[in-house]
């Protein structure tokens, strides 16, 4: 018997985990790295709403669905489901010192200190600066070919964060922008994912390059956070959130603390904004009827209600998060019916909750009506997570995403480059389409003209 099913057989026997499909450990990671949406809904119509996969190097990961499960993980204490242990793979990138992997009051005093740059009022006062430089992005993009829009999505999205968090100049937002950038071309590898990779001919040269950047984008913040220490005058950007916040005992963050914390931010909200566009426009390409009727309501000046209803279903129907960060068993544990124990991890699949039939009719049909006239129920739509470490920065997200689109339909309609939608693709621990989304982008008086609703 092959070592790596030996050892699965042997975790389900020890663990009394839910049932798995009958494969070894190599071919479940293969088909969680290669079909992730595929591959996790025949696990849920074989096996039921919680089943466990087997990956290799990691411990028994056990998938849940059903939203009761799903609040009953994310609501869990820590000292019982400890949530930083599934961040890791975000480490090189995000640093050790960041407050996304931290718990309890370390967690805390970071999250609470950027919070008000994250405030629905403050993200409304910057409306005419995204929109702005959305004008200003979509004009230059390619019309009447195809292309993958992804790339010009992310250089787009970090021209927004970099300077809704940092109240510097333009020299400055432009020597990080690049070198951000090329920092997280890493992310389209698996050196973050596995880490036994980095030593390996043709992968080390890979983390080398990563590592070189990393290291030119912390020279960068250092310099600005030494700066700031400097200066007797006071930014109210997110730096100056971040130096002047204080742990409980009354401690300054340390300037680790404050630049991981800071480069968390800056990648969290441009990578996921944009693989989020990147989704929108793959569904709006590949469902004309519907891009039709939101070019009806902006040229009608009311892109309110049916824009809104679109972007809740494209959370809904192409998540970035495939699930909630795993949350490690520290303590047994009882939910739904199963106890679990140490080493396992729960996963809250969101994919799978936001695409099950008994709470979703045709959870395959891209159909924005679902939320006209009604608010998504807090239980069984969670693109933003939940509990103590949903996303802070979603109101800017959503009013990125609600201005590109909007820009982008005024004056183009949008094609698709192939038959079918792209397949999900694996951007370090989001999932964006495959081949970067790749349209075709026509001028609104040369393209086919629509028939109007009656």
């Amino acid at each position: 018997m092959p070592s790596a099913c030996f050892t699965s057989l042997t975790l389900r026997l020890k663990y009394d985990l839910p049932p798995s499909a009958p494969l070894p450990a190599t071919l479940q990671t293969l088909a969680c790295r290669r079909w992730p949406f595929a591959y996790l809904e025949q696990c849920r119509e074989r096996l039921g709403d919680r089943f466990t996969v087997y990956p290799l190097n990691m411990p028994p990961l056990v998938f849940l669905s059903d939203p009761r499960e799903i609040r009953a993980v994310i609501t869990a204490p820590s000292n019982v489901l400890h949530p930083g242990a599934g961040g890791t793979v975000m480490t090189p990138l995000f640093g050790e010192k960041s407050f996304v992997l931290r718990e309890e009051a370390e967690h805390l005093t970071g999250r609470n200190a950027i919070m008000p740059a994250f405030h629905r009022r403050v993200v409304q006062e910057q409306g005419n600066m995204i929109a702005g430089i959305v004008a200003a992005a979509v004009a230059s993009w390619p019309t009447d070919t195809v292309f993958a829009l992804e790339p010009y999505l992310r250089h787009l999205t970090l021209t927004i964060v970099l300077e809704a968090v940092l109240d510097r100049g333009k020299a400055t937002h432009n020597a990080l922008h690049r070198r951000m950038l090329a920092m997280l071309s890493v992310m389209s590898s698996a050196v973050l994912q596995e880490p036994f990779l980095r030593h390996l001919p043709g992968w080390h040269k890979t983390w080398r390059t990563f590592v070189k950047h990393r290291d030119e984008v912390h020279e960068t913040i250092s310099a600005l956070i030494t700066e700031q220490r400097c200066e007797n005058t006071h930014h109210d950007d997110m730096l100056g959130m971040l130096v002047t916040a204080q742990h409980p005992d009354g401690a300054w963050l340390s300037d680790q603390e404050v630049r991981d914390s800071l480069i968390t931010v800056i990648i969290a909200g441009h990578e996921t904004t944009a693989a989020q566009l990147g989704w929108a426009f793959q569904l709006l390409a590949h469902n004309p009827a519907v891009q039709g009727r939101l070019v009806e309501e902006i040229d009608g000046g009311t892109d309110h209600e049916y824009m809104t209803a679109t972007i809740q279903e494209t959370l809904r129907r192409g998540p970035v998060f495939l699930f909630a960060p795993p949350r490690a068993v520290v303590e047994p544990i009882t939910i739904g019916g199963w106890t679990y124990h140490p080493p396992a991890h729960l996963v809250a699949c969101i994919y799978l909750m936001h695409h099950n039939p008994a709470l979703c009719p045709d959870p395959h049909v891209f159909r924005p009506e679902r939320f006209l006239g009604k608010r998504p129920q807090a239980s069984t739509l969670l693109p933003w997570g939940a509990g103590r470490k949903h996303c802070p920065g979603r109101h800017l997200a959503l009013q990125v995403i609600q201005t590109v689109i909007r820009e982008v339909l005024a004056t183009r309609r949008v094609l698709p480059a192939s038959v079918r939608m792209e397949p999900p693709g694996w951007r370090s621990a989001i999932l964006a389409p495959h081949a970067g989304s790749r349209v075709i982008l026509l001028a609104r008086d040369s393209a086919p003209q629509r028939r109007r609703r009656a």
